[in-house]
């Protein structure tokens, strides 16, 4: 959905590569710093060879371990988003013919699930070749002015839910197959979330809701990466009372979304703050 919506938004003019850096780069690395910061806080201890294997997994970005590498958790999104931007700029820059864009995107998707398939490249470059693909069919949902009609969205839902039926699709772990129905799957139930999203502008609290959070999806997810990584207990004891799979799945999915909200806020607050402060201090100084 994400890699989609990117596309959704995305526009032909080249993104600069600092602006990209800014927005997905070094929250990847302030991010990884605080892994082991609260790694070192939860050992009592400074491990150079816990500090080490934590930047070598972040060196390599996976998100599910593979061989003796650990896995980052769902930072690997950014790096793969980076990359993926880039190989769309590339492809974009060549100023191909519609026809052979298309045909170009499609061989770097495939591509990129047979390499995948063989050797987990680091930064996940395997996987940014399928997300760029991803990408460019978001751009053509809007570029070509495809409708969100009720029809298309009724059979959307049911290719989504065959794709669903079909198998587990699970991009960190390059869990593609069969890649053309989980695909398709993927595309039409992203159609889904985009018609909900439309109906829910005449809503105005949801909307402006949503729009908050998305302008914040980043410090949400690193946050979400975070919040299971701290060294004391902040909510599973409290999910300890709660029996059967169920309700505590749909419990621990409230408590952790809450959590990581109220943390977002929180940080937001704070650099409003201090970005004041030194905004009030600099101009007293001028």
């Amino acid at each position: 959905l994400f890699f989609i919506l990117s596309g959704y938004v995305y526009k032909k003019k080249e993104k600069s590569i600092r602006k990209d850096l800014k927005q997905l780069i070094v929250p990847y690395i302030i991010t990884v710093c605080a892994v082991i910061i609260f790694n070192v806080w939860g050992a009592g201890r400074v491990d150079l060879d816990m500090i080490k294997n934590i930047v070598k997994t972040a060196l390599y970005g996976y998100g599910s371990a593979y061989g003796d590498i650990g896995m980052i958790g769902a930072l690997w999104f950014l790096p793969t988003m980076f990359i993926a931007r880039r190989l769309m700029n590339f492809v974009f820059s060549l100023e191909l013919k519609e026809t052979h864009r298309f045909l170009a995107m499609l061989f770097l998707m495939v591509l990129g699930i047979r390499i995948g398939a063989v050797v987990w490249v680091p930064m996940n470059v395997d996987i940014a070749m399928v997300a760029s693909g991803f990408m460019y069919i978001g751009y053509l949902l809007r570029n070509r002015n495809i409708s969100l009609k009720k029809d298309i969205v009724a059979g959307c839902f049911f290719l989504w839910f065959a794709a669903v039926k079909a198998g587990e699709m699970e991009w960190s772990s390059r869990m593609y197959d069969p890649w053309m129905i989980n695909f398709a799957g993927a595309v039409a139930g992203s159609i889904i979330i985009l018609y909900l999203c439309q109906k829910m502008e005449s809503i105005t609290i949801l909307k402006k809701s949503l729009s908050f959070v998305g302008m914040h999806t980043i410090l949400l997810l690193c946050i979400h990466d975070l919040d299971w990584r701290l060294p004391f207990d902040v909510y599973w004891g409290f999910l300890q009372q709660f029996q059967g799979e169920k309700i505590y799945f749909f419990m621990s999915v409230l408590c952790r979304m809450g959590f990581d909200l109220l943390v977002m806020l929180i940080c937001l607050v704070i650099y409003r703050v201090v970005k004041n402060a030194v905004f009030s201090h600099k101009k007293s100084f001028s």
